[in-house]
């Protein structure tokens, strides 16, 4: 009977090769982001508790900025890499995966490094609320940009060639450990633990996390950097490249914007830390879903260039119910018990309980709508990947101008909420026209139960 049930709900997927792959890779990628989740709350709640509400909120604000920055920084490479390395790993091109990445190790590094050089020109020459007064911060967290890009690129190389568990070591396991440990130790020997103290450290666990990268790509990639360099194509991949970098640095500062314009509007460090926290934790209810459509991106591109859009459609469906279900599950847990779990940073953070209600219930219009920028984005629409979210991004800004003023931080969190209404729907109905997928949980009710 339950089974009968869940076949009903979830559909069937009768693909053998991809399913093997996507339950491998997703019992290792669901293991590590667990582990991931654990370490960041330590992280966090570490330097909230020995730094203070005021130098977490700094801290907060800092590598927000340098996130989005971060995504400018990979020029689009990293979703390039997942696009063409599949393609190139389908018809067994090791030449042409070895050109392919010491392409885009030579301009990601280029380029990173000019857009770290550019963001600290402007943080010491030009006043902007939430950057000039922070400025010694930000150039200091300024330096792990070209680090935290390469690993970002070499982890999406990795990822491609069907290494999704160990491809993420780097980011989810090495950095957060290795800062932990650093922090950690310092304080331990007796030193004070302050805002420059926790950015300076981040960007010393960027650098062990490339080092790291770079290590595991030359043992796992050994037989393939044996092969001889090709020519590549690649003047044919610069319109995917600027829609993968819009797409990915408007995706960042989309999810971001209601930070930055919070420290726009010199709302005090003490209260983008409140935020901040509520943001992580709606952000720990989405892991699940994060961590499904990560595996599913390269399978996206197999099935639609190998046009298997029946399988396609019930892959899509499967995964995204899957993933509904989860992230409703966690999202009660987080309501029923927020404020104890926000209490764990310090008293002070229970203020932030109705952001991280209002933040957790927008997750679920986007796990309600399932993957479908990966989906459109392996399948050659980039573009309106990126054209849904400039309108987002425009929209959000827009209620963010209107909402801060008058709710401060319950503004800001509505204002996220409409801006991803709007992105995920369009998406939808766009994802449907151009490819005839439905792309909500509600799927295409009678082809995935068949």
């Amino acid at each position: 009977m339950i089974r009968a049930i869940l076949k009903i709900f979830f559909g069937t997927f009768n693909e053998t090769n991809f399913k093997s792959k996507f339950l491998k890779a997703s019992l290792g990628s669901i293991l590590l982001q667990f582990i991931f989740s654990l370490l960041t709350f330590l992280t966090t709640i570490i330097i909230a508790r020995i730094s203070g509400d005021k130098g977490f909120g700094i801290y907060s604000l800092v590598f927000t900025w340098v996130s989005v920055i971060s995504s400018l920084a990979l020029f689009g490479f990293d979703d390039l890499a997942l696009k063409q390395i599949s393609i190139y790993k389908s018809k067994n091109q090791l030449s042409e995966i070895k050109s392919f990445l010491f392409y885009g190790l030579k301009n990601i590094t280029i380029f990173s490094s000019l857009v770290s050089f550019i963001y600290i020109i402007v943080c010491n020459f030009i006043p902007l609320p939430g950057i000039f007064e922070y400025k010694f911060f930000h150039i200091i967290a300024a330096l792990s940009i070209p680090f935290f890009a390469v690993v970002l690129f070499l982890q999406s190389v990795l990822k491609a060639v069907g290494l999704i568990t160990i491809g993420q070591l780097s980011e989810k396991l090495v950095q957060p450990l290795s800062f932990i440990f650093i922090i950690t130790f310092y304080y331990l020997l007796g030193f004070d633990v302050n805002d420059f103290v926790a950015i300076f450290f981040r960007v010393v666990s960027f650098t062990i996390a490339t080092i790291f990268i770079v290590l595991l790509l030359l043992y796992k990639f050994k037989n393939i950097l044996k092969s001889t360099l090709v020519p590549l194509e690649s003047h044919t991949w610069n319109k995917s490249l600027i829609y993968f970098c819009l797409s990915t640095l408007l995706f960042s500062l989309n999810s971001r914007v209601d930070i930055i314009f919070l420290g726009l509007y010199s709302v005090l460090p003490e209260e983008i830390a409140y935020y901040n926290v509520a943001s992580k934790f709606s952000d720990i209810a989405l892991i699940p879903f994060l961590v499904i459509s990560t595996v599913s991106t390269p399978m996206f591109a197999s099935m639609y260039h190998e046009k298997k859009l029946h399988a396609l459609q019930n892959f899509y469906t499967m995964i995204t119910r899957i993933g509904f279900v989860i992230v409703f599950l966690i999202i009660l847990i987080f309501i029923a018990f927020g404020p104890f779990f926000l209490s764990w940073y310090g008293d002070t953070f229970k203020s932030a309980y109705f952001v991280l209600v209002l933040l957790c219930l927008s997750k679920l219009v986007h796990v309600f709508v399932g993957p479908a920028n990966f989906l459109l984005s392996m399948s050659g629409f980039e573009k309106y990947v990126t054209r849904a979210l400039v309108m987002s991004v425009i929209i959000t800004i827009i209620l963010d101008l209107i909402l801060i003023p008058l709710y401060s931080l319950s503004g800001a969190a509505y204002a996220s909420i409409g801006g991803l209404i709007f992105y995920d729907f369009y998406l939808a109905y766009i994802g449907y026209k151009k490819t005839g997928l439905y792309f909500t949980i509600l799927g295409k009710f009678k082809k995935v139960i068949d």
